[in-house]
């Protein structure tokens, strides 16, 4: 019998043993009597609801519900991340979202694609401000975002460059830590997978009456490395740790600081690992300020500071060789009003520093300065029909050019239906490594910079409808995005050099389909599926390495178990394959095949008594394993399974 069936029979076993209580003392509220007045049909309702009545901040940088922001807000709540035990940032983020794909070749990083771009297009923000330093391939260390410490996650699809500047070209992930909400609060978390992974944090907070809060986070990551079809894959270990203080006047000012320490070792594969490791640091601090000059008028300003730099440590001299820092200064202004009938209102000025210190740099430090300013407006022509418009100057000191980049959508109710369509301007300003590497690659090439790179420039458009009633909340959308100027690698004649050029224009269109059914009071359905057609050529062949099919689907089963209440999920994810074409010298390109692939994962999660929760699964529970194991493969070595251990002491030792 295949591994597959077997796994399908012990699901249908574990269900069944679990059916009876649940069945019985859940599903008949839903059923029987008057089906208006039915508990289970109001808790149903509520349910989805309650998830389209969320409060969001990234579309619109003002807090608006999720059934009221004019542009496709995607949220993952707390208690979704909860339920879903994810391993990591990525790991939550491809099992929630159809259209993103993460590679892991490396111990420190794992590229990106979103849409059928790359990391350099995507901006990702922490509490709504960027990240400091990318490592291979230009990601950001997501090693740094503790999974443990997120308290939400608000997603925007399609050019976001109006509010957020370069970068956001082709969305933004905002990730929202946890802060105090109790006047005491402490926890415990642990986790261990049999792929040589384990994780363990701990977290103290307290937010008082007067106003003061202050909460503490910090956690402890180790994964071995292994080998997979003699192919060595990196391990790591890291650790961080985040302090916050806030306090909060009666109703008038809020102010809210949080710093962050992270050390990061990476198991460098191959003879490279037996002389020297990498190792990662980053200091963060942010500033907030926040002051409500009268109920519709409110300024915040804020500074933010972060410092990311990378060593190479050398075992048998025991010392350690600076080779990257990386160091932005961003300090906002924003000023937000409802004064004005029927608009809401934010402006904003924003400068942003960065310095880059890099070994590939002929010159040890470069810098590059820019200074912004944007306006938007939310205008309600009435209780159906409602407008965005904005506009944003960017000025850079290394393209001694201003940009202009406006957007504007409109959105419209028709019963319980919202539809939204919308234009927006991007660009993406070249990077200090783009416009400044010198790189000798022990002398088989060379890359280097262009320091008369032109900003990409791009028109993106979108459309959508989304249907929410009882229990069914579903959305289609499509979108176009043509990028002008496009910044790539060009190979001299002699195949040695490669130099980084204007010389592309790129043109990704797609869509998506995303649907969440609560079927019974127990029994919850939701999935997605993206498409995305990304063609990239060069002399006739597509470049494009971007998987133009993707879905995912997660089925959710809840009930009590001896009175405890227990959550039993399965999530599946499938991407389709492709086929892309490489040059190897002037004349000749070379096609490579990715096979498509699905991951499935059940787990159950357990909330006992005291505020101790449980949870175990499989990963990769049908047992794919990669053909070839290639860059973009999906690598993973089988079937393994996990446990963690969350442990709230403010609900063991503190009476209520």
């Amino acid at each position: 019998m295949k591994l597959d069936a077997i796994c399908g029979r012990l699901l249908m076993v574990a269900a069944f043993f679990f059916l009876p209580e649940a069945f019985f003392a859940q599903v008949p509220d839903t059923l029987k009597g008057d089906k208006k007045n039915s508990p289970g049909k109001k808790a149903e309702t509520e349910e989805v609801a309650g998830y389209l009545e969320q409060l969001v901040v990234t579309g619109t940088r003002t807090k608006r519900t999720l059934k009221d922001v004019p542009v496709i807000t995607r949220l993952i709540t707390a208690d979704e991340i909860k339920k879903e035990s994810p391993r990591s940032i990525a790991d939550l983020l491809e099992t929630e979202l159809p259209g993103i794909e993460f590679t892991r070749t490396e111990g420190v990083s794992n590229s990106i694609t979103f849409q059928g771009l790359g990391a350099n297009y995507l901006l990702i923000l922490i509490d709504g401000e960027r990240m400091a330093g990318e490592t291979q391939r230009s990601n950001p260390d997501f090693n740094r975002i503790d999974i443990d410490n997120v308290e939400r996650i608000e997603i925007v699809k399609g050019a976001m460059s109006t509010l957020y500047g370069s970068g956001a070209v082709a969305g933004v992930i905002n990730i929202i830590t946890k802060g105090a909400s109790k006047p005491f609060q402490a926890g415990l978390e642990g986790m261990y997978s049999g792929e040589g992974e384990q994780r363990a944090g701990v977290n103290i907070g307290s937010k008082l009456k007067g106003g003061f809060s202050s909460y503490t986070a910090a956690t402890a990551n180790f994964k071995q490395n292994y080998f997979f079809e003699n192919t060595e894959i990196e391990g790591y270990r890291n650790v961080s740790v985040t302090q916050k203080l806030g306090y909060a006047s009666a109703g008038k000012f809020k102010m809210d600081a949080r710093g962050t320490f992270y050390a990061h070792e990476r198991y460098n594969a191959g003879m490279v690992g037996e002389l020297m490791h990498d190792i990662y640091y980053d200091w963060n601090l942010l500033l907030k300020g926040e002051y409500e000059i009268n109920p519709k008028n409110k300024v915040e300003v804020s500074y933010n500071f972060d410092n990311y730099s990378k060593y190479a440590k050398y075992f048998k001299l025991d010392e350690k060789d600076m080779t990257y820092r990386d160091v932005i200064h961003n300090p906002k202004i924003f000023f937000s009003t409802g004064a004005i009938r029927k608009n809401n209102l934010i402006a904003g000025v924003e400068f942003l520093r960065e310095g880059l210190q890099s070994y590939q740099f002929a010159d040890s430090t470069r810098s590059v300065s820019q200074v912004a300013a944007f306006i938007q407006d939310d205008y309600a022509l009435n209780n159906k029909l409602s407008l965005q418009a904005g506009v944003r100057l960017d000025y850079n000191d290394r393209y001694k050019g201003v940009y202009v980049t406006p957007k504007i959508s409109v959105m419209y109710k028709l019963d319980a239906w919202n539809f939204r369509a919308g234009y927006a301007a991007g660009f993406r300003a070249p990077t200090l490594k783009e416009l400044y590497t010198t790189w000798d690659h022990q002398g088989m090439f060379e890359l280097i910079g262009n320091p008369d790179l032109k900003p990409e420039k791009s028109h993106n458009f979108q459309v959508s409808a989304e249907y929410a009633k009882g229990r069914v909340n579903a959305s289609v959308s499509g979108f176009y995005n043509h990028i002008y100027d496009k910044i790539s690698t060009v190979w001299n004649v002699a195949q040695d050099t490669s130099f980084y050029s204007n010389v592309d224009n790129a043109r990704i269109y797609g869509a998506d389909v995303n649907i969440r059914v609560q079927v019974l009071k127990c029994f919850a359905v939701k999935g997605g599926y993206a498409y995305v057609n990304d063609r990239q050529l060069v002399d006739g062949f597509n470049t494009s390495a971007t998987r133009p099919h993707s879905a995912t689907v997660r089925f959710e089963y809840n009930f009590d178990a001896w009175r405890c209440p227990v959550t039993l999920g399965l999530n599946g994810r499938w991407l389709s394959g492709v086929s892309t074409w490489s040059q190897v010298d002037n004349n000749t390109y070379e096609e490579t095949r990715y096979e498509g692939y699905s991951i499935w994962k059940i787990n159950a999660v357990g909330r006992l008594p005291r505020g101790i929760r449980v949870n175990a699964g499989v990963n990769n529970l049908f047992n794919y394993k990669p053909s070839v194991v290639t860059y973009n493969a999906g690598i993973t070595r089988g079937i393994t399974f996990f446990a963690g251990l969350s442990v709230s002491l403010d609900e063991i030792f503190c009476k209520k």
